[in-house]
Parts: structure tokens; sequence; C-alpha cells
């Protein structure tokens, strides 16, 4: 399993918006074949800032078939219009490298 953060800046003044907007489309995106959680956090230091943190079973669960994917698609109508920019993207090992 892989886990995303996407960091995302929000268009300033339409926070409260994007995020009626995500808890909308958030059904979709965890429906998603290979996705396994979902979680979005607000920047407490930094505003319109939001991590979006998904657990994919496989690195092209996100990539490859999600993007295409009628759910990828209709996830990203629903929330990508907020967006200030392009998210940062990064990818982890879902298992803890320390104890």
């Amino acid at each position: 399993m892989v886990v995303e953060h996407a960091y995302i800046t929000v268009i300033a003044g339409r926070e409260t918006d994007f995020e009626e907007a995500f808890a909308a489309a958030e059904p979709v995106l965890a429906g998603a074949a290979g996705c396994r959680e979902t979680a979005l956090f607000r920047d407490v230091e930094r505003p319109g800032g939001y991590l979006l943190r998904v657990t994919w079973d496989r690195l092209e669960d996100h990539l490859e078939v999600f993007p295409t994917s009628a759910a990828g698609q209709a996830f990203a109508a629903q929330v990508a219009h907020f967006f200030d920019g392009t998210p940062e993207v990064r990818h982890f090992a879902a298992d803890r490298t320390t104890a």
C-alpha cells in the first residue's frame, strides 16, 4: 500500500466552499478502485492550505487508474476548480519505517 500526501492551496476566500465540496465529493474518492482511506486536514499555519491524505492499494491505482476513471473525473470536477495552482503530491510506503 502507498499513502498519498497532496498539499492543496485553495483560492483565498473559497475555503468554506472547498470544504463543503470536498465533503460532498469524498464518497466518490473513497469508493474509487484501490482507495482504502481518505482524510483532509486544514493547515493551521497557512490559511487556504490543506493536506489530503489518501491510502491506495497500489501507486498505479492513484496515478494510472483513478485519473481516467469516472470516479476520478467526478472528484476533480467537484473540487479542482477551488485549487490555487497545482497540488504538490508525494507518495509514501504505508509500512512504518521506525518503531
